[in-house]
C-alpha cells in the first residue's frame, strides 16, 4: 500500500513540475514578444531623457514652411516658418499625469491622463496662464495647477 501511494506522490510531483515548467516557458514567451513594446530598441528600459525626448517627439508637430502663391514678379516670394513649440513636460502626481508645455500667453495644457482608480474631474483647455487639472477618486481630489516661470513648467499639486 505505501509502495502505490509513493508511484502516485511522486507522479503528481513530476506533473506538477512539468506544469510549473510549460508555465515559465509560456510566461517568458509573452514577456518577449511583447518586450519591445515595453524596452527600448536595445531591450533596456528607457530612460526618463528619453521618455520626455519621445514624449516631445510624438506631441510636437513638425515646424512647417508656407509660400504664398508665386508672384508675377522675377523675385522669389519670402518664406515663413513658423517657430518650434516649446517640449512638453510631464508633471506628475498621485491622481494622474498632466502633459503641458510653456507658450506665448501662459501654459498649454496638451493632456491628462488619469492614474489607476482616478478619473478626470475638470481641466482647463486652450492656453491659460495659470490652468489646473483636478483627478478624483471617491472623495479623494488631487489638483495640479501649472504656471510658467522663466520657460518653465511649475507645478503646485493640492491634495484634498
Amino acid at each position: 500500500m505505501t509502495r502505490a501511494r509513493s508511484v502516485r506522490f511522486a507522479t503528481g510531483v513530476v506533473l506538477w513540475l512539468a506544469a510549473a515548467a510549460a508555465a515559465t516557458v509560456v510566461g517568458m514567451f509573452a514577456v518577449g514578444a511583447i518586450g519591445a513594446d515595453i524596452f527600448g530598441p536595445d531591450q533596456q528600459p528607457l530612460s526618463q531623457s528619453q521618455v520626455d525626448q519621445q514624449l516631445a517627439q510624438t506631441t510636437t508637430p513638425h515646424p512647417t514652411t508656407s509660400a504664398p502663391p508665386p508672384a508675377t514678379s522675377s523675385t522669389p516670394p519670402p518664406r515663413t516658418t513658423t517657430p518650434p513649440l516649446a517640449p512638453v513636460t510631464p508633471v506628475t502626481s498621485d491622481g494622474g499625469t498632466v502633459l503641458a508645455r510653456c507658450v506665448p500667453g501662459g501654459v498649454q495644457v496638451v493632456g491628462s491622463t488619469p492614474a489607476q482608480g482616478f478619473q478626470v474631474d475638470s481641466g482647463d483647455d486652450g492656453i491659460d496662464d495659470h490652468p489646473s487639472v483636478k483627478f478624483r477618486s471617491g472623495d479623494r481630489e488631487v489638483e495640479v495647477r501649472l504656471r510658467c516661470v522663466g520657460g518653465r513648467i511649475v507645478p503646485e499639486i493640492r491634495t484634498k
